[in-house]
């Protein structure tokens, strides 16, 4: 313990001394971390590359137990979970050098021998003085999200005329690079989000949002969903060939989320660039790998929609019949009745232990409900 507090009161001694710098935890990891690299530089080394820096100490001074005494934070779960250097971050520097002196006398004397009995190390004024500080910042907060607002609302008035059933989508994210769902669709805020789109090098950033909207219900979903996430592969059978292109009947389409949920679905009838499958004929089944990509269709007025290009990994399959709509909602049900079924805890996974008849029943009712209007 007396190794501990010695080496925190070295690091404390450094906090004050440099207290017009902000105040400072004792650790960095995995990229955050409450340690200030500007009194201690090889927090830097943390943050930037993910590494473990961290100062050996006793105690912390911006523990919410500590800086507000029993009742509030749980000193004993360690600083990332009670920790309020963000509160300390209205401190000025003085108040910081008041504080970390206290702290370290307070520590010295053994004041914080006995952690389950802790007075506040605040003050009532200093404690005063960090609440007016964070309702002035959320005042202005709020008066700079207004004026933001109101100055995207102006910008978007053409839209918003055209689309007034959007008008706080477009005060919310005009101009911004955000990517929304809606229920409709994908919209993509980002004023630069056009550049990669074939056939759109003559958009303005209102004809892109416009575009967008229009293409409601009209995109190819799955090679969407590709789009912003990650493609995997795709498996199809050769339909059509003609001098410089090919048609798929149906593309078989697998992939995965970001947080490494996996996902499936087919296209129908997609048309590619012969270059790459030369040497394939109608009737052959293939699987590859292709970039997704956005252009401008303009049969039926303009509309973004999404396709396969640069096709590698090409491969010659063995015939096989691609999933239909039936069999990729009864495959989902499936998914979903194993992942929610109240015998979770007791099954094996491979023998079900629900009623035959029960998990019957659920799977027609839950596939009808997940087709709708499909054809089967």
């Amino acid at each position: 313990m007396k190794t501990k507090k010695k080496k925190t009161i070295e690091v404390l001694d450094i906090m004050i001394q440099h207290a017009d710098k902000g105040p400072s935890g004792f650790w960095v990891d995995d990229y955050e971390g409450c340690g200030n690299p500007k009194i201690f530089p090889e927090f830097e080394e943390g943050l930037k590359r993910g590494r473990l820096v961290q100062k050996e100490h006793y105690l912390c001074p911006w523990n919410t137990a500590v800086m507000y005494g029993n009742g509030r934070g749980n000193i004993h779960t360690g600083c990332y979970h009670s920790c309020s250097i963000e509160k300390a971050k209205y401190l000025s520097a003085d108040m910081l050098k008041s504080i970390l002196k206290r702290f370290k006398d307070s520590m010295s004397s053994g004041k914080y021998d006995d952690k389950d009995n802790i007075t506040p190390l605040l003050t009532a004024s200093e404690i005063e003085y960090i609440e007016d500080q964070e309702k002035k910042e959320k005042r202005l907060e709020e008066e700079r999200y207004k004026a933001e607002r109101a100055e995207r609302i102006k910008r978007a008035a053409k839209l918003i005329q055209k689309y007034p059933e959007h008008k706080e989508l477009f005060a919310s994210c005009y101009g911004e690079k955000v990517l929304v769902q809606t229920y409709d669709g994908n919209i993509d805020f980002n004023p630069n989000g056009y550049a990669d789109v074939v056939g759109a090098e003559k958009f303005t950033y209102d004809d892109y949002i416009d575009v967008q909207i229009r293409s409601f219900h009209k995109t190819r979903g799955w090679f969407a969903t590709c789009f912003y996430n990650i493609p995997l592969s795709f498996k199809g059978t050769i339909e059509r060939k003609t001098k410089d292109n090919i048609c798929f009947e149906r593309i078989f389409v697998e992939g995965m989320y970001p947080d490494g949920l996996c996902f499936d679905g087919k296209e129908e009838h997609v048309w590619m660039s012969l270059k790459g499958f030369e040497e394939y004929e109608i009737g052959d089944s293939v699987s590859f790998f292709a970039d997704v990509y956005r252009y401008v269709k303009t049969s039926n007025g303009k509309q973004i929609d999404y396709s396969l290009r640069e096709p590698r990994k090409i491969e010659k399959i063995e015939n096989y019949k691609l999933p239909t709509d039936k069999e990729l909602a009864e495959q989902a049900v499936n998914d979903i009745i194993c992942e929610t079924c109240y015998l979770g805890e007791q099954c094996n996974r491979i023998s079900c232990l629900r009623p035959k008849k029960e998990l019957g029943q659920l799977k027609r009712e839950m596939t009808k409900m997940v087709m709708g209007g499909k054809k089967k």
